[in-house]
């Protein structure tokens, strides 16, 4: 690898560590504001602030370079968002679901883990779905050709 593309890349690494630690606090705090206790605000704030930076991270470092890359740039800034987004909501709500069903003050480790790996999971889950032909590796375009092919 040559040392300007590690360089980038361990600057967008570091970067995206930032973003995700602000947006966790900041999250945090508005579930604080809003009475949930630290035991359910946690694993909420890991579903919602995971899945979007690791759609961010996917999407606009400079680590993959691949088609998947190319494939998620070239999509609108807009639809991005919006898949990001959603991905936040769907690991938010089952970060706090999750939390509800399994955990309380005293819950383990274990049962955490399970709650916010489940949480992450599922919210990245949603925005690889949302953009299954950039991640399958299938270009839309070929496939209309191959089908108005005899």
């Amino acid at each position: 690898m040559q040392p300007l593309r590690l360089a980038r890349a361990v600057a967008a690494l570091l970067g995206l560590a930032v973003l995700a630690a602000a947006l966790f606090q900041g999250v945090l705090a508005v579930l604080a504001e809003l009475g949930v206790p630290s035991w359910a605000a946690s694993p909420t704030a890991v579903g919602a602030v995971l899945p979007p930076v690791l759609a961010l991270a996917d999407a606009y470092t400079p680590l993959g370079s691949h088609g998947r890359t190319v494939a998620l740039r070239e999509r609108p800034a807009t639809r991005l968002t919006a898949d990001a987004l959603l991905a936040a909501v769907v690991g938010g709500v089952v970060g706090y679901a999750g939390s509800q069903l399994l955990l309380s003050a005293s819950a383990d480790s274990l049962a955490e883990l399970v709650v916010v790996s489940g949480a992450a999971l599922s919210g990245y889950a949603t925005f690889v779905a949302r953009n299954l032909d950039a991640y399958g590796g299938r270009d839309p375009e070929s496939d209309v050709e191959e089908e108005a092919q005899p």
